[in-house]
């Protein structure tokens, strides 16, 4: 014992550097368990469409879907070309839906707008695996197998069309998707002058009937008969025809 004191007399930084040691490993060993929890960030991912700022609750309209039509195919991330049978068959699908829709004569384009964000935002919510969407947009339910004669939006990746990848269609990650508006100039410049009145519609629109009839029956002999059937003359026939083609083309 008595050469043990020595040593520490003789040794007294070694002393020093020894008891803290002890101190720190007895501190270690009774001291409360402490450890920082661990941040877990979880990713969300957006599967539905989102408004915008074009978008406003209070400025959506009445419209009535006419037609959905199934334009799906398979995505890929190269030319079909490049894939064999088998890698084909197992391509995630791009759902694409084109909808045919009309909408009030007297809309303006702020409410275009957010009448159509509002329709996708409704479809997309009943159904997350949609793709792709494309409306066309009409005034008149009679002309809605035809061009549009208001308007369209797509709704996909980047506002491109051909931007699904097999990746946004396997995890319907929708956050780099745009709205793509093309907006016919008369919409909220409609004056009631221009615009065609019911009855001109009604000739137009058999008129328009009788042409598709028959194509092999002359246009000539079409128009004769159906300006004898409506108590007009053929001119006057031309003329209206004409003038509601115009507004729709407008």
């Amino acid at each position: 014992m008595a050469e043990n004191k020595s040593w520490f007399r003789k040794h007294p930084m070694w002393t020093v550097i020894i008891v803290l040691v002890v101190i720190g490993f007895i501190g270690i060993l009774f001291s409360p368990s402490e450890t920082t929890p661990t941040k877990i960030i979880k990713q969300t991912i957006v599967t539905t469409a989102q408004p915008t700022l074009d978008y406003s609750v209070e400025l959506v309209r009445d419209y009535e879907i006419i037609e959905i039509e199934d334009i799906s195919m398979k995505a890929m991330d190269k030319p079909l070309s490049a894939y064999s049978l088998s890698e084909i068959e197992k391509l995630p699908t791009n759902i694409r839906k084109r909808y045919r829709v009309v909408v009030p004569s007297d809309i303006s384009k702020a409410e275009f707008k957010s009448t159509l964000i509002q329709l996708i935002m409704d479809e997309t919510k009943k159904n997350p695996d949609i793709d792709e969407i494309a409306v066309l947009v009409y005034d008149r339910k009679e002309d809605a197998d035809s061009v549009y004669t208001f308007g369209k939006v797509d709704w996909c990746p980047n506002g491109e069309w051909a931007d699904v990848t097999t990746k946004i269609a396997s995890s319907n990650d929708r956050s780099s998707y745009e709205y793509v508006f093309d907006i016919k100039n008369k919409v909220g410049n409609i004056d009631s002058e221009d615009r065609p009145t019911e009855r001109e519609f009604e000739i137009y629109d058999t008129y328009e009937e009788a042409l598709w009839e028959d194509v092999n029956v002359p246009e000539e002999e079409v128009r004769e008969r159906v300006a004898n059937e409506l108590g007009i003359s053929e001119e006057e026939l031309d003329k209206i025809y004409i003038k509601v083609l115009a507004y729709n083309m407008k």
